[in-house]
């Protein structure tokens, strides 16, 4: 379906996606099961305790406030420009259509490939090993990947009220398996902010909860399938970093009481994964719910991410930017056909480089190399908040929500990118070759903006700037 087949007046389009499919519970859990509460812990707990130690919740409180306001400024972006494009049309009409495109590759790299990455990490590191040792039965990591990504697969090409429904009751699971305290005792002192001094380096402890936080911004591609979409999408956007936010302090106090607050700093040498341990002394056999609870975040965030990243594709194909055929809908399911057949190629992509670098190497370098990509198109965002609020939003024009905020957002942004990628801490492993990964990513996208620019094929950048016009019950 082209674009000119779809524009109804200047600057909006009819969307061919199946409207008013998602509620705001759908669109909140689209941004909590992105972030994967579950397997956020497991990829995070270790190295931000050995930060932030006893006051470990209070890192990922701190990650949670910065990108609150990072949600804040996404959310005015939202609330005027509801589009399946997302963080492409947002930034491409406030900003630049050039610096869309940039968000545009950065989500094309980071949600497509989750499906794959994610369990496979998951499976390599932890189920393959612990089903193993606890209860003798060899299944190897790739059968989970297969099984989970056929999963995945079906819900994706069954529509999006399928997959949303999946994604409340898996997203639901996962939370409740996860909430556990334990038998180490009782103490306030991980919630006491006096006890800030016993952190090695706090700051850190925060910019790997950051990563944690990672996946709420998968909500913005939502819109020309949410009801009422220019309510439902900022508050999905502000609504996931919030509970989630509330939910990582609680279950790391949790975590740190039942270990023990003694023990706290056995936790970064400890030989098995610590929460895999206290979930052994509460449940005893019946620990291996920790594990389903880990499969089911892999699975939850699988499906979140397969939305996300094939609407952007379908707005990106939509414009012109990448084949039109990526802006093709299946007529009965609504859904962005071609945009989910590429998906599944990429999955298989995925695969193989894990097969030859490994789920651990290939996991960690594209997570590092997302993270510093998703900040930069947080300034690009922040920006173009700023610069349309001052221009042609200056009627809804307020200096806290469109100066303050996003100018302390993107300072947060910088010094986060610094004392992450480039203090001597960083030097080697897999921040050093995320940071590299990075780097070819951003010079392959000017380096396609250069050609698009010499070859005089820009057409795309006016269409980039379309947004979806509401109908039907969306009035």
């Amino acid at each position: 379906m082209a674009v000119e087949d779809l524009k109804t007046s200047p600057g909006t389009i009819k969307t061919g996606l199946q409207e008013n499919a998602i509620g705001l519970p759908g669109i909140l859990m689209q941004g909590i099961a992105t972030i994967a509460p579950s397997f956020a812990i497991l990829a995070t707990f270790v190295f931000i305790v050995t930060y932030a130690g006893l006051v470990t919740p209070w890192a990922f409180l701190f990650g949670g406030l910065l990108l609150g306001m990072q949600a804040l400024n996404a959310a005015q972006l939202a609330k005027v420009f509801p589009s399946a494009g997302g963080w492409y049309t947002w930034i491409a009409r406030t900003f630049h259509p050039r610096a869309g495109f940039f968000a545009g590759v950065l989500f094309s790299v980071w949600l497509p490939p989750v499906g794959v990455l994610t369990l496979s990490y998951l499976a390599a590191t932890v189920l393959e090993p612990n089903i193993k040792a606890y209860y003798g039965v060899d299944v190897k990591w790739w059968i989970w990947v297969i099984a989970g990504i056929a999963l995945v697969i079906f819900f994706a090409y069954q529509g999006i009220a399928l997959s949303e429904k999946a994604l409340i009751i898996t997203g639901s699971i996962e939370i409740l398996i996860m909430v556990s305290t334990g038998p180490g005792g009782f103490s306030w002192a991980p919630l006491n902010p006096g006890n800030f001094h016993l952190a090695s380096n706090l700051f850190l402890g925060v910019v790997f909860s950051i990563f944690a936080f990672s996946g709420w911004e998968s909500t913005g591609p939502m819109a020309e399938e949410s009801k009422n979409p220019k309510r439902n999408v900022p508050i999905g956007l502000v609504g996931s970093v919030v509970i989630l936010m509330i939910y990582f302090v609680f279950v790391t106090w949790g975590y740190l009481n039942g270990i023990g607050v003694a023990k706290v700093g056995t936790i970064p040498t400890a030989a098995a994964w610590p929460v895999a341990t206290l979930a052994q002394r509460v449940w005893a056999g019946a620990w291996v719910f920790l594990l389903f609870a880990l499969v089911n975040s892999a699975i939850a965030v699988s499906i979140a991410c397969f939305n996300g990243g094939t609407r952007t594709w379908y707005g990106m194909g939509r414009s012109g930017v990448l084949p039109t055929a990526l802006g093709k809908v299946n007529p009965k399911r609504k859904t962005p056909v071609n945009s989910i057949h590429l998906e599944v190629a990429v999955q298989v992509v995925a695969f193989v480089c894990v097969l030859i670098w490994g789920a651990s190497n290939v996991f960690l370098t594209w997570a590092n190399a997302i993270t510093i990509g998703l900040i930069l198109m947080y300034v690009l965002a922040n920006i173009g908040v700023v610069k349309y609020y001052l221009t042609e939003g200056r009627a809804q024009f307020n200096p806290i929500l469109h100066i303050v905020v996003p100018l302390i957002a993107t300072a947060a942004g910088v010094v986060v990118v610094w004392k992450s990628y480039f203090s001597p801490f960083t030097s080697s492993g897999p921040v050093y070759w995320g940071l590299l990964v990075f780097f070819v990513i951003l010079a392959l996208t000017i380096a396609a903006l250069i050609y698009m620019r010499v070859t005089h094929k820009e057409e795309w950048m006016a269409k980039a700037q379309l947004v979806f016009e509401q109908s039907g019950a969306s009035h």
